[in-house]
């Protein structure tokens, strides 16, 4: 992920802050001092310094998916920060084309704070999976913490900018509830061990489909006497037992009348959009 985001990140920069591609690189380096001085194009760099999970957007929640035989239920996907330093080096104060490094920062603070939630088209398709979005915000100076990294790197403080990426993590978290087809209640008075209060209460469950597999919702469906309506994720509820749907009627929503033998699983046939 990290990699695909960064690759984003270098495309989105070249777009949003309209910086010339054949003049001025955009790399991902630990700036060195020995780094620096073998630069030999001026150069906006993203220095990946810190990551950890943003906590105040963590979801304990699943997200359901009806597959084939049951209920998919996957964890949210976790949101991690990555901190970046943001650089720009130039072998002298003005290149040739007359660009100077403060205005090339100044172009890509512009392009950042513009880009806070990502556009779609710069999202990476690996976090477009996951249908979340990639944040970016541009981090008040962190004084000291900052002079520190400056250091570290054999650097003096030079102008900079603090950008936290916040992207996705899947963590693989899934597991696959089975479709009840039938369920069977049964109330026994307290009073006598074995003695039947009532009637056993029977319930069978359909998945209702058309010919390319996509839920049929809202479809009035019948079969040995009982009926109901399907959800929106095609699964009708029936007040009889399995064994005694020899034929399911449905209705659906446009108005079409279909008979379907109960052995064939309520699989609808292509329906005529």
């Amino acid at each position: 992920m990290i990699a695909d985001v960064q690759h984003a990140l270098k495309e989105m920069i070249y777009s949003e802050a309209a910086l010339p591609r054949d003049a001025l690189d955009v790399r991902f380096a630990a700036p060195t001092s020995a780094w620096v001085s073998g630069l030999t194009r001026p150069t906006l760099n993203f220095f990946l310094h810190d990551l950890r999970e943003n906590t105040g957007l963590r979801s304990s929640e699943f997200m359901h998916s009806y597959v084939s035989g049951g209920q998919r239920r996957d964890l949210a996907p976790r949101r991690i920060d990555l901190k970046y330093l943001v650089t720009v080096f130039f072998k002298s104060q003005v290149d040739e084309l007359g660009r100077d490094e403060w205005n090339v920062l100044w172009r890509v603070l512009a392009a950042l704070m513009r880009q806070d939630d990502w556009e779609e088209q710069y999202v990476p398709p690996a976090a477009r999976d996951l249908d979340v979005g990639v944040l970016g915000v541009i981090g008040q100076p962190e004084g000291q913490a900052t002079q520190g990294l400056f250091s570290s790197l054999g650097l003096p403080v030079r102008p900079h900018l603090n950008y936290t990426l916040t992207v996705p993590l899947n963590l693989n978290v899934s597991e696959l509830s089975p479709l009840v087809l039938e369920r069977r209640l049964e109330f026994r008075s307290g009073l006598q061990e074995g003695a039947a209060a009532g009637e056993g209460v029977v319930r069978s469950s359909w998945i209702i489909r058309d010919g390319l597999g996509r839920p049929v919702p809202d479809a009035l469906v019948r079969g040995a006497g009982a009926r109901g309506f399907s959800g929106p994720d095609g699964v009708v509820h029936l007040a009889v037992a399995r064994e005694q749907v020899r034929d399911l009627d449905v209705l659906t929503l446009d108005g079409q009348i279909l008979r379907l033998p109960a052995h064939s699983a309520a699989l609808l046939p292509q329906l005529t959009e």
